[in-house]
């Protein structure tokens, strides 16, 4: 088994600045003491702390707010008029090229719980030894690295997408993360593989950008890239309950994403031919998995 290092060099790096202000401000408020030999001294000193840190953090988020919501709803939200297209890839799907921005994206909506979910992804996949597995639509890799580092080396893991620019960036993250994965630029609607070729194919956040025509074509491509008997795993995003929630991913992604239903998926995929369909939550509360099998 393969396990991947969970402390990024930037949480480490805000942690010490956390401490380092926290230091100072207690040597801040000993002086005080000190000075004035006064309780009231140091209450009134970590008050005027507390809403400098906030006015401080309050208008540089005033200033970057228009810029950070223009970026991330131009990130997934494209032009919809527009199909994507880059060399000999065309597909009437959304897709997404701001590779860049794409894993804070995330790792912002799901407050930290990234790494957990994609865990938990992996194990609803039961991935056996042996066994061909196709992320398609696998974005910045993600998941396929989780699925590589998680699962036994005998394992082949390869992942596709439309955007040639997140197939660049899954690759470094890839040879980063030592995870062996082979990624190459593709289309969910026409698999560049052989047919009766994968034990297991998963997504994780792609169907919603594929229309409702363009939706049944991917499932029929996706049956027959899976040999008899092969499993089929999709996760994706469940808009929240809590109106609270519910207005500020509005805000940030823009309304169209709490119009996601997942309940529309099955019947497609029962159309399309697979059958033992179920659905559940994906190790968060804001995916939620579908599962099927192509017919041994």
């Amino acid at each position: 088994m393969r396990h991947q290092d969970h402390s990024p060099h930037s949480n480490r790096i805000s942690v010490s600045g956390h401490v380092v202000f926290l230091l100072v401000a207690l040597v801040f408020l000993a002086g005080l003491y000190l000075y004035f030999q006064t309780a009231e001294s140091v209450l009134l000193g970590s008050a005027g702390l507390i809403l400098a840190h906030l006015a401080i953090a309050g208008g540089i988020l005033y200033l970057l707010r228009g810029f950070l919501v223009q970026t991330i709803r131009n990130m997934h939200n494209p032009p919809a008029a527009q199909p994507h297209s880059h060399d000999d890839l065309q597909t009437d799907g959304l897709t997404i090229s701001w590779a860049w921005a794409y894993d804070l994206l995330v790792k912002t909506l799901l407050f930290g719980g990234e790494q957990k979910m994609r865990s938990a992804i992996v194990d609803l996949a039961h991935l056996r030894p042996g066994e061909r597995v196709l992320d398609v639509g696998c974005g910045t890799g993600s998941l396929a690295i989780a699925a590589s580092l998680k699962s036994d080396p005998s394992v082949a893991v390869y992942g596709t997408d439309a955007a040639p620019e997140m197939i660049e960036k899954a690759r470094e993250k890839a040879a980063k993360a030592g995870a062996h994965v082979d990624f190459r630029p593709g289309l969910v609607e026409a698999i560049d593989f052989p047919t009766g070729n994968f034990d297991v194919v998963m997504n994780s956040f792609m169907v919603h950008h594929l229309p409702g025509d363009l939706k049944q074509k991917a499932f029929g491509e996706i049956l027959r890239v899976l040999k008899p008997g092969g499993r089929l795993l999709i996760v994706d995003f469940e808009p929240p309950k809590s109106a609270a929630r519910r207005s500020l991913l509005s805000l940030l992604l823009g309304p169209r994403m709490l119009d996601i239903d997942n309940s529309q998926v099955p019947p497609l995929l029962q159309s399309a031919g697979f059958s033992a369909i179920e659905t559940g939550r994906a190790g968060h509360d804001l995916a939620t998995f579908i599962s099927a099998r192509k017919a041994a």
